[in-house]
């Protein structure tokens, strides 16, 4: 095939160096015109194969849509094919009535032994005998083994450790369940020969072990999602009087799924009657409905207790807890399934409850899966591999996605849809749906979140590396150098995203009505987003406020800890975040106190009684001004009266400061030294006073 697709393209080279064919009424070469005839009957011949193996293709694809259009046809009809509801009394008649044809042909069989009912009567006794007695030996020995397991994880050391025990345990608890499962079935065998036929005998035996792994799984699901001794493993977290409920409920539903396995494999070989068939099945399903309805109960209780807890403990929960959604669809298929049944449609009941129960399986499965993944991640990461914790914290989000892959053909199975519509689906993923003149397929969304991702990364990484080698090499501020390294992360985005969709094989020309449209719709319904973005920008390039300022916008006074896309976060002196929209600091008055490069001036204000020596006032606050190491030296401190007011002379400390932050401390500390050394000089602060003059009441008044 290979070969004969290079000879194809060969001869399609050979044809098209020989130039367009003539045109209408033109005459081309005969020695051309004989070459291209030859070159068109050898690309013919080459192309015959290929041409019929398409055809054959075609062919068998009809054949397979054909026969799966008439597989879904059958199984519809079979599906809601109505019958008479288990709750009338001919259901009942009818069943009784083959279950007696049934137990005549057993014994008008010719059989190895002379009453086979009765045989097979010793024979199920012996196995409920044996059966007892295997239950009480083998619980004996499953506590021991149990006990020996859990003391050595109580002493053992890691997580991966712990886990490996565990699934030792589970593989412990299949090897005796097998056992004991071989034993009964050889028992079981010897039984069946007196009234079935060998391959009737093989099928049953087959069907009973299919049966058996169904129910020692539901066993281990049951046990790892409620009652696992790591806690992060389960999916509920139940009261622990209502663990070992719980784990039997969910046994209890794999022996409901077991049961319908089998129903159904007899009913396909016809080994089981009509009536006796939809009479089980309504008792089937019936059963399956309660036990659906009691596991709802306890994912409510498991949501309520988790509640609890976390009022007991002062925290908060999680924020997305999906247990109430689907405990109510639990509930509904249950409704569904049951109301099904008793209308008529036994088998439209069971495939709703059959579906329902596989499906809850296989999530619960997966959601163990990738928690135990979490949890080795985890160990790994806080363990022998803690350098690589910021890669190995990728893989749960990679599992889980792999998860998800695996997780939804199997659902879209379970729910009736065939292979070849998943195939379909698929195909429709790769080649992508048309809108207009772009093709977008899961590989292109894929192929961009990769690459933008990569891009991401790579500007995150090129931001570390200038903050920590190349920028504070150059001298520049800190406000300038947190600019730089937002406004490179803001390119470092957009290019990354313009990469991607080139990536992707998209035209970027054919985006231009849709972000003309886009344009029109922010400039309208995200405006005042817009608007903050645009002043964002302009923060950086002009940097009228940067980081570290110290600001007063309207009442609220701090200093700039972040410029943002939107918003300016300001931190206040008493620790407290101002989210500030960036367009406010833009259109509104904002006082600045650092956006000057030199030092700052400070004030502190100071009053002095009347009568005090002013010369000897000033010389000690200049004294004290300069005996503070944050003033500066020059521009020098200075000392200034600044009027009489009614009972003091005011004047004030004039000093400067390197940077405006340090106005407040400065200003407090020098406070303090004036109050020590004017105690000192026996210079007098005053203050307010207020003559209170006391009348005397006359004689007898108020009497």
């Amino acid at each position: 095939m290979a070969r004969s697709t290079f000879d194809i393209r060969l001869l399609n080279a050979q044809i098209a160096a020989l130039g367009p064919g003539p045109g209408e009424g033109a005459v081309e070469a005969s020695a051309i015109s004989a070459r291209r005839e030859r070159l068109d009957e050898r690309l013919s011949r080459a192309m015959a194969p290929i041409l019929e193996l398409q055809e054959r293709r075609a062919r068998a694809a009809l054949l397979v849509a054909d026969i799966d259009a008439r597989t879904s046809a059958i199984a519809n009809s079979r599906r809601f094919d109505r019958g008479l509801s288990p709750l009338d009394p001919r259901t009942w008649a009818r069943a009784a009535g083959e279950v007696r044809n049934a137990i005549n042909v057993v014994r008008g069989r010719a059989s190895i032994v002379d009453n086979p009912l009765l045989f097979v009567g010793l024979g199920l006794a012996s196995i409920l005998v044996l059966g007892v007695l295997s239950y009480w030996l083998g619980r004996k020995v499953w506590r021991a083994v149990v006990d020996r397991v859990m003391r050595k994880i109580a002493s053992s050391e890691g997580v991966i450790r712990h886990l490996a025990l565990i699934m030792a345990l589970d593989l412990i608890a299949a090897a005796v369940f097998v056992v004991a499962l071989a034993i009964s079935a050889s028992l079981f065998v010897v039984t069946l020969v007196a009234i079935f036929k060998p391959d009737e005998v093989s099928l049953i035996v087959a069907t009973l072990m299919v049966a058996a792994t169904i129910v020692a799984g539901g066993q281990w699901l049951g046990r790892s999602i409620m009652a696992s001794p790591f806690k992060q493993l389960r999916l509920l977290v139940l009261p622990q009087d209502s663990e070992k409920s719980a784990v039997a409920t969910v046994r209890n539903l794999s022996i409901v799924l077991a049961a319908e396995f089998m129903l159904a494999t007899l009913e396909v070989r016809g080994m089981l009657a009509v009536n006796v068939s939809r009479l089980l099945s309504s008792i089937l399903v019936a059963g399956g409905a309660w036990l659906i309805w009691r596991m709802a109960a306890f994912l409510r209780l498991a949501r309520d207790h988790d509640r609890e807890q976390h009022q007991l403990a002062g925290t908060h929960g999680a924020t997305i807890n999906f247990s109430g959604t689907i405990a109510r669809l639990m509930r509904f298929f249950a409704i569904v399934a049951l109301v099904a049944a008793v209308v008529g449609y036994v088998f439209l009941a069971r495939s709703i409850l059959t579906s329902t129960l596989l499906s809850l399986a296989l999530v619960c499965m997966a959601v163990y899966l990738h928690r135990s993944v979490s949890l080795v991640v985890n160990s790994l990461a806080e363990g022998a591999l803690k350098q690589y914790r910021r890669l190995l914290h990728f893989l749960p989000l990679v599992a889980g996605f792999i998860l998800v892959l695996m997780v939804l053909p199997v659902l879209a199975i379970i729910w009736g849809y065939n292979a070849n519509q998943i195939g379909e689906g698929i195909l429709l993923l790769k080649n992508g749906m048309q809108f207009g003149e772009v093709r977008i397929s899961a590989g292109d969304v894929v192929t961009f979140f990769v690459v933008f991702f990569i891009g991401f990364f790579v500007t995150r990484w090129i931001q570390r590396f200038l903050s920590l080698a190349i920028i504070p090499e150059l001298g520049i501020d800190s406000g300038a150098q947190a600019s730089i390294v937002t406004f490179l992360g803001y390119v470092g985005i957009t290019l990354a995203a313009f990469v991607a969709i080139a990536t992707t094989g998209l035209d970027l020309s054919s985006l231009a009505f849709v972000a003309g449209a886009l344009s029109v719709g922010l400039g309208f319904g995200l405006q005042s987003v817009v608007e903050n973005f645009v002043s964002g920008i302009l923060l950086l390039i002009e940097r009228p406020v940067k980081v570290g300022d110290w600001v007063e916008v309207g009442q609220y006074s701090g200093i700039v800890r972040k410029i943002a896309v939107r918003s300016t976060h300001i931190e206040t002196f008493d620790r407290h975040q101002i989210i500030v929209p960036n367009s406010q600091l833009i259109t509104e008055v904002v006082k600045n106190r650092s956006f000057s490069v030199g030092p700052s001036r400070i004030t502190v204000p100071v009053g002095v009684a009347y009568g005090t020596d002013l010369d000897r006032a000033r010389d000690v606050l200049l004294e004290i001004a300069h005996a503070n190491d944050k003033t500066l030296e020059y521009p020098e401190p200075a000392v200034a009266m600044d009027g009489f007011g009614d009972s003091a002379i005011n004047l004030k400390i004039l000093a400067f400061v390197a940077e405006a932050t340090d106005g407040a401390p400065t200003a407090s500390a020098l406070n303090f030294e004036i109050a020590r050394r004017f105690e000192d000089e026996g210079i007098s602060i005053p203050f307010p006073q207020r003559d209170l003059h006391v009348r005397t009441l006359p004689a007898g008044y108020g009497t």
